[in-house]
């Protein structure tokens, strides 16, 4: 084993939206302890997370200076499909060490990196090079905007993995998703770990909420995107209220790309579905409890292992996942699997029912899910496989942490009944999603959170009339900082009914000949016809 020394941590931390916060602030909390840490981030100053103990934080800007002078035996680098991400890419590249792929996708980040920093041209040229005619043809698709689904058929990770030491991911599936791609690569699979929450009865968790003791209660608790199926969610409640009463209740911060309330209405839900918007831990953790059933659909994925989903599963409440990507390894008896198929809207309503009618199911499938989230999921399984990793397979000389507490410190029972959603909160949180700054949901409370400790109002957070559409406030926000797509992708694209040029306006491209207006994801313009919004008829 090497000797002693410094490990050097790339990862960004709160107040940085992105969920890979979180979970470093989890592990490092323990692993701080014990082992020799310097942390690099991307020139700010952490909040609330600090030095301590052997950790030690600096701006990634000294990574460089310091390891010229041997101070550090391996690199870990987090990473996730995000701008978050990009202050390390290069230094990946160039300094090889232990990266960790929350996404085994970095199509977003490579798309977003390369945009600004080499243009259109650049994209097509990565994606020439690497995929052939194929990856050509998927790049010119994506610029126009007529291929979404191309940023989760074509990686773009590969140049990372091929100069790693070492890759860690969080499920089998990524492991061969990696292995499919790259079979000469050193892949391990490390277990993402969650502190389980206190387990509560459904009837207390009502009673602090103010829910119906009688109604068939259905939670969805997470970050709502386009992604995450709630659209098969309602079509299978509209079904299943003629049955019997329902309620969903949907608790997360919504993109701006989702028509939630437009959802609502066309299947005939109002009264039914009630939209929280964010919510903290605590009341997080009570919806989940009182819930009779939750939900947690996603496709396509990017290879990802869900917080959210393990969350919800440590409730002891029954779950509802797609049977797609790290899903499928779930043993059938933690969650309910549905096909992402002609049949996904009568399998949803199917499930819901039988969770309905069958208590002595539900209660086993929901007991079966805490068991395997407390044994295949905790805190203590995740510090170990880092352990493994970087004592067995890089060689450090690293001691092995010891067993930690993997209870979730949280008490639930008490605190204000049923708060109301801070309306300052929510309408910055809202500001942030339009600006394509997706993460974890709690993530984007706590950054709009300090938004509000500035006193920013939430009439100034949204968009009243002010020149080119920008936001007004006590700090305006730079112009081309904000701008959801590059100037040099917004002349290429029209509009594919019209062929004419199109232009920015609130976060939408619009066509001023038909009026069709179609929205930005994540920094691509998504011109696809039949999902444009069409112009209002006076």
């Amino acid at each position: 084993m090497r000797d002693t020394a410094r490990i050097a941590w790339f990862t960004p931390l709160r107040p940085i939206v992105s969920g890979i916060s979180n979970y470093n602030e989890e592990l490092l909390s323990v692993l701080g302890q014990f082992w020799p840490i310097d942390v690099f981030v991307d020139g700010y100053s952490p909040q609330p997370f600090q030095s301590f103990g052997l950790l030690r934080i600096f701006p990634a800007r000294e990574f460089e200076r310091r390891d010229k002078r041997r101070e550090y035996a391996s690199v870990v680098y987090q990473f996730g499909n995000s701008p978050a991400h990009a202050y390390m890419y290069e230094l990946a590249r160039r300094r090889p060490g232990v990266v960790v792929l929350h996404d085994t996708v970095l199509h977003h980040l490579m798309l977003s990196m390369v945009l600004r920093r080499g243009g259109s041209a650049r994209y097509r040229t990565i994606m020439s090079e690497r995929y052939g005619e194929a990856g050509r043809l998927a790049a010119e698709g994506v610029l126009q905007g007529r291929m979404p689904r191309a940023l989760f058929d074509y990686p773009l990770s590969e140049s990372l993995i091929e100069r790693a030491d070492h890759v860690i991911v969080h499920s089998a599936f990524s492991r061969n998703q990696i292995l499919g791609w790259l079979p000469s690569a050193a892949v391990s699979v490390v277990p993402m770990g969650i502190r389980v929450p206190p387990l509560i009865s459904r009837a207390a968790a009502r009673e602090q909420l103010d829910l119906s003791p009688d109604a068939f209660v259905i939670g969805s608790i997470t970050l709502v995107n386009p992604y995450k199926r709630l659209d098969v969610v309602m079509r299978a409640l509209s079904r299943l209220r003629r049955r019997r009463p329902v309620q969903l209740l949907i608790a997360g911060s919504v993109s701006p790309h989702v028509p939630l309330q437009r959802w609502i209405a066309l299947y005939g839900l109002e009264g039914v579905v009630e939209t929280l918007g964010f919510v903290d831990d605590r009341q997080a953790r009570l919806i989940a409890a009182a819930a009779d059933s939750l939900v947690n659909l996603r496709f396509p994925t990017a290879g990802e292992t869900s917080a959210s989903l393990l969350r919800i599963m440590a409730a002891g409440r029954p779950v509802l996942v797609s049977d797609a990507g790290s899903f499928q390894e779930l043993p059938d008896d933690v969650v309910a699997k549905v096909p992402v198929d002609a049949l996904e809207d009568e399998t949803v309503e199917a499930l819901l029912a039988a969770f309905a009618e069958r208590g002595d199911l539900s209660a086993q499938l929901g007991a079966n899910g805490r068991a395997f989230i407390e044994c295949e999921h905790s805190v203590n399984q995740m510090v170990a496989g880092y352990a493994r990793v970087l004592r067995h397979v890089v060689g450090l000389d690293v001691p092995e942490p010891p067993l930690v507490d993997v209870r979730e410190k949280i008490d639930l029972l008490l605190g204000d009944r049923n708060r109301p959603v801070d309306q300052l909160i929510d309408s910055a949180t809202k500001a942030m999603l339009e600006l394509g700054l997706a993460g974890e949901d709690r993530l984007l409370h706590d950054v709009a959170e300090a938004v509000s400790d500035l006193g920013i109002s939430p009439a100034k957070m949204e968009s009243d009339g002010a020149p080119d559409g920008r936001r007004e406030g006590k700090y305006e926000l730079d112009q081309q900082e904000t701008k959801p797509i590059s100037d040099e992708l917004l002349e290429i694209l029209a509009c594919p009914v019209c062929k004419t040029a199109v232009r920015l306006e609130a976060g939408k491209l619009v066509c001023d000949t038909c009026g069709r207006r179609y929205r930005i994801e994540d920094g691509i313009p998504i011109m696809l016809v039949d999902e444009a919004e069409m112009p209002t008829k006076n």
